[in-house]
């Protein structure tokens, strides 16, 4: 009976010890999280930038890149609508209607990692246009995104393609991270 004993306090002991680990990490996690935002938030407010820390020609290069990258996701799902009907022989209304909700979510989504690979939330982006709006260059490429995202090819997508296909590739290769 006394090893029993033994062994059932050895085993709270043990889940005590993990659960304030777990707890204890969990929370420097959030801690470090939150050094990060809010050195984002007060080290992005150099000159030149408005109150989001978003430079105008940080939003431009941001909105061109989207540009681009939304006129190639309706490329791609254009040639996907046509696959679909000749494979199928379903009208070509009918593969856009089936096609049209994984391009919207694929649409977010592509843009959505356009915005996190330069550390911007949809947010500071509607902000720096508004903010930017007189700026005729940033209107321009504000209305150079909604005309790709109608299907009309960018000013410059011809240039950003050859441009993204210098760019070495890294297949299988993952990301060092650092700290």
């Amino acid at each position: 009976m006394r090893g029993e004993v033994q062994v059932t306090i050895g085993l709270v002991a043990a889940a005590a010890v993990g659960t304030a680990y777990v707890l204890i990490h969990e929370r420097r996690r959030k801690l470090k999280a939150e050094r990060k935002r809010l050195a984002a938030a007060s080290g992005g407010s150099s000159s030149g930038s408005d109150s989001t820390g978003l430079t105008r020609e940080r939003l431009i290069a941001i909105l061109d890149e989207s540009a681009t990258a939304a006129y190639q996701l309706i490329e791609q799902t254009r040639k996907m609508v046509h696959v679909k009907h000749e494979q199928s022989g379903i009208s070509l209304e009918e593969a856009v209607d089936e096609l049209q909700r994984d391009f919207q979510s694929a649409m977010e989504a592509v843009l959505g990692a356009i915005r996190m690979k330069h550390g911007v939330t949809e947010q500071q982006m509607t902000a720096a246009m508004v903010a930017n709006g007189d700026d005729p260059t940033t209107a321009a490429a504000i209305a150079c995104l909604r005309e790709a995202m109608s299907g009309k090819a960018p000013a410059n997508y011809g240039q950003n393609v050859a441009e993204q296909a210098k760019r070495p590739l890294r297949r299988g290769k993952s990301k060092q991270r650092k700290g």
